[in-house]
This record gives structure tokens, sequence and C-alpha cells, in this order.
């Protein structure tokens, strides 16, 4: 595929998804048949075992603007594949999604008026209107003890707009990190981890540059460093299903997992990791490109 005028990369992350891979790629083809824009389909590989990355092979070689990439080295993780792919990404904007796309692609004409304005759109599962990003300490910890208490009472955040409710352990694990996310970081977001986000790629191409979290936490280490950069962000709300069926997610190992990488992406913050001095050394032209212009 040629890099001219691509507008749109879509990567959609997968392992071990050969049951729910075929449905999801089908709904992306769907999509961008009707797109004025040009896309680039890219499905990104983290260490599967099945017959998944055979799947994404061969519907790069039926479809010029799919692609695929693999591990080629020890990372493992979901932020391993969404790394990949988002360096591989050529579009002047690209989203990623979940394999079981339980956010549909269709979803993106909720996000994509926002591009002028903001360089990282989120989909959100907590939120009824659009909700610009402002750090304000206090107010998400307030809500995020309210949201937890009421998983406590009621079995579900009140304020979770998704259809299907999951139960009331993982609710639990979603609003429990949440507050983590808060009172650790000091990060105001309503929903760090809905697996569905667009991006401005050269935005996105200098965080993952900085990346060194490649599991589940790497959301937590995205948002610390636009937060840091202050990119222009917002949190829009998006239409989820609870896709239960075929699902390769552990939620307790995997959340505890994040809870250490919260720790993790702390220590980075303090010793200067993510700092401008290091950002320049190890991407100058994109950190010219990014922070100076």
């Amino acid at each position: 595929m040629t890099e001219e005028n691509i507008y749109l990369s879509i990567i959609i992350p997968f392992l071990n998804e050969e049951k729910r891979f075929d449905k999801t790629i089908k709904q992306i083809l769907e999509y961008t048949s009707h797109q004025k824009f040009k896309t680039q389909v890219i499905l990104a590989d983290s260490h599967s075992t099945d017959h998944s990355l055979e799947i994404a092979r061969k519907y790069a070689k039926q479809f010029e603007h799919i692609e695929y990439t693999e591990p080629k080295d020890s990372r493992k993780g979901k932020g391993q594949a969404i790394q990949d792919g988002i360096l591989a990404s050529r579009g002047k904007y690209l989203i990623f999604m979940d394999a079981d796309s339980s956010t549909k692609i269709s979803e993106i004409t909720k996000l994509l008026p926002y591009l002028d304005e903001y360089q990282i759109i989120m989909g959100s599962r907590y939120i009824k209107s659009p909700r610009p990003y402002h750090p304000n300490y206090f107010m998400a910890l307030f809500h995020g003890l309210k949201s937890l208490f009421e998983v406590l009472i009621f079995g579900h955040s009140k304020d979770y707009t998704a259809k299907g409710k999951q139960g009331r352990l993982r609710q639990f694990i979603s609003r429990g990190g949440n507050l983590a996310f808060s009172v650790l970081l000091n990060q105001s977001y309503v929903d760090q981890r809905c697996g569905f986000k667009l991006y401005k790629t050269s935005v996105a191409q200098f965080i993952a540059s900085l990346q060194v979290v490649y599991g589940f936490g790497f959301d937590t280490e995205y948002l610390a460093i636009a937060q840091k950069y202050k990119f222009k962000t917002i949190e829009i709300p998006v239409e989820w299903n609870d896709v239960a069926e075929g699902a390769t997610v552990d939620p307790v190992k995997d959340s505890i997992n994040s809870f250490k990488d919260i720790f993790k992406v702390q220590w980075n913050i303090i010793s200067g990791k993510y700092n401008k001095k290091n950002a320049r050394r190890k991407i100058d032209a994109l950190f010219e490109e990014v922070i100076i212009k």
C-alpha cells in the first residue's frame, strides 16, 4: 500500500482471537468499503498460539489496505501489539479498537467531529455527553469513590451506559482501577480502559516511542504521558457491548498486573523517563513536530 492520502489507520490488537476475529474484520471491511477517505487496517498480533495470525495473513493477502504485524522480540501484551500497530501507521489519524468489536467501528462517527480541536478522542462507557479533559484531582476522587460505592450497593455504577451490564466483580475492578489512577497518578479520566481511542497519528507515535509498559497497563502510561505534555483530550460516549464469549482476558489477573503498572508509570514520572530531554534524545524529529509546532 502506498502512503499517499491515507486518512485513517485502524489498529486491531489480537491474542488468540480465532473464534471472534473473522466477524470483526468483516465489520471493518464493510465500514472501509463505504468511506470516501483512504484507510489502512493493521491487524497487530501479540504472540498468538492459535490460528489468529493465519487469519490475519489471509486477509492481508486478499485486501490491499489490510496488513498485519507480529512481535519481533520478547515484549508481550496488548500494549506491545498497540505499539507495533501505531509505529506501522501511515494515516493522518489512527484508532485502535478491541478484536471482539465490543465497540463497533461505526461508532467512530461520534469521535471524528472532534479531530480539529483535540489530539486524543477517547470512547467512554461512563458518560452521557462529551467531556473535555481537565485535571481535577478532588472531583475525580469524589466521582471515583461514588462509582465504587454504587457498585458495592447496586452491582454496577449508575454512570455505566454500556449495553449488557458487567458482573459486580468486573465493575468493581473497573471502578476500583479508575479510582487508583486518580489517587496515584492524578488522572481525572472517567474511563481510561475503554479500548476505543482515536489519536492524531504523530501524537500517538510520540507517546508510543516513550512506551515501556506492554501489558494492559499501557493505557495508564499513554494517558500519563498525554497529561504530562498537555495533549488536548476529550472523552465521548460510545455504545459498548460486553462480549464475554470467547474472551481471552482474565479480569482478576490482568487487573493485578495493571495495578502493578501504575507504580511503574509513577516511578517513570518521578525518575524523568518521560521528560523532554529523554523524549528529544529518543525521537528528535517527532519531538520537533509534536512539541515544538
